[in-house]
């Protein structure tokens, strides 16, 4: 099965790409490692051909749970917007109120209920932005949501720290599972 132009193994379900595979944990690694979405260099996404990025918002924009922006995080997404740069929130948060109010407040496209990892979420995102996948990158905090659904479409990623450690119960067990892989990346 090919998938926007990328052959992966996922969970043995698709075939591998002719060079021996993808694994899930290469469907999970990211493009770029960041510490925080505003130490992200827009001058490398835009000599890589990105036009649109896909943010998701928990732990990544703002605090998880929470609705108020930092200074950096305005400041970042100010000088993208200025340079070009089309943006979407894109969140599997329920409650697509508050989801909604940051991102109107900052002036973002919005995907809500986007159900990360699916391909579905990504497409939606790119659709609002305008953009393919090899013009789009990626960015968040959490390798099984956002990276793994980012990277089986081929967009490029880049994981942020996560901005809090005030998460749902749900991604701390995750996080077990994450903090091994992080720290082999980060070396």
């Amino acid at each position: 099965m090919i998938l926007e132009g990328r052959q992966c193994v996922l969970a043995g379900l698709l075939p591998g790409d002719g060079d021996g595979g993808s694994t899930v944990r290469n469907l999970l690694r990211p493009t770029r490692l960041a510490e925080a979405v505003w130490k992200i260099s827009l001058d490398w996404l835009s000599s890589r051909g990105i036009r649109g990025l896909i943010l998701d918002l928990d732990n990544t924009l703002v605090d998880w749970n929470d609705t108020r922006v930092r200074p950096e995080v305005r400041a970042w997404l100010e000088e993208a917007r200025g340079k070009g740069f089309a943006l979407c929130v894109a969140s599997n948060a329920l409650g697509g109120g508050r989801v909604g109010r940051v991102a109107r407040e900052l002036g973002l496209e919005v995907v809500v209920h986007a159900g990360k990892p699916f391909p579905v979420a990504f497409r939606r995102a790119m659709a609002s932005l305008g953009t393919t996948a090899n013009t789009t990158c990626a960015i968040g905090d959490q390798l099984f949501t956002d990276m793994l659904g980012a990277n089986w479409l081929g967009i490029a990623t880049v994981l942020v720290e996560p901005l809090s450690s005030r998460e749902s119960p749900h991604t701390r067990l995750i996080r077990v599972i994450e903090r091994p892989m992080r720290r082999r990346w980060a070396r």
